[in-house]
């Protein structure tokens, strides 16, 4: 991790380095110049994200998803139209995602405030809900004993946010970037506070 940071801080040297020989060069007549400036942006920019993954997944060592999820969790029913949804659901949760349950209580999927919107008016009284969520197979699953980190490396492979935390099937939990980041300042809050040492 102190490797990934110092890697981190190294390219996105090397990065504004690269665009400001980029500029200079460009500013004496040469359109190579933009070529280079673009690279040495995009290389700081992906070294800035490196340094900030490396920083959060030392911020959350330890901490277990249980520690980190919201509960209880705001759910919809999966079987109701959109329009219901919106109207009854979605308008009154306050939230832009929200997991959408089945007839029996379990986790079907989670649907996004956005794709609802994005039902053409005629179509959304007879459009169900789960049809338009992204289903449980595609979701990030994870339970409250695990290390947050490692779900956090599984995010891009298996759906990303929000994380649904299942217990003996049911949902347990949610973490969002939300809770991700509550956690992270939670974590530096005991060294603030620590006794000085004797």
């Amino acid at each position: 991790e102190r490797a990934q940071r110092a890697a981190g801080r190294s390219g996105q040297v090397m990065g504004m380095a690269l665009a400001a020989v980029g500029w200079l060069v460009f500013l004496r007549g040469m359109t190579g110049g933009l070529w280079l400036m673009v690279i040495g942006l995009f290389v700081s920019g992906t070294s800035a994200a490196e340094r900030r993954w490396a920083e959060l997944v030392t911020a959350l060592r330890g901490v277990q998803v249980g520690q980190a999820m919201t509960t209880p969790v705001v759910t919809g029913p999966d079987w109701v139209t959109v329009g219901r949804f919106l109207s009854e659901v979605a308008g009154q949760s306050g939230h832009a995602v929200l997991p959408v349950l089945d007839f029996d209580g379990h986790p079907s999927g989670v649907v996004r405030l956005r794709r609802l919107v994005a039902v053409p008016p005629g179509q959304r009284e007879w459009l169900r809900a789960r049809d338009v969520a992204t289903p449980l197979s595609r979701c990030t699953l994870a339970t409250p004993d695990e290390p947050l980190n490692s779900v956090l490396e599984r995010l891009g492979a298996e759906g990303g946010l929000p994380i649904l935390v299942m217990d003996d099937g049911r949902l347990g939990g949610i973490i969002t970037a939300h809770d991700i980041d509550r956690s992270r300042r939670r974590s530096r809050e005991p060294s603030a506070h620590s006794e000085p040492p004797e």
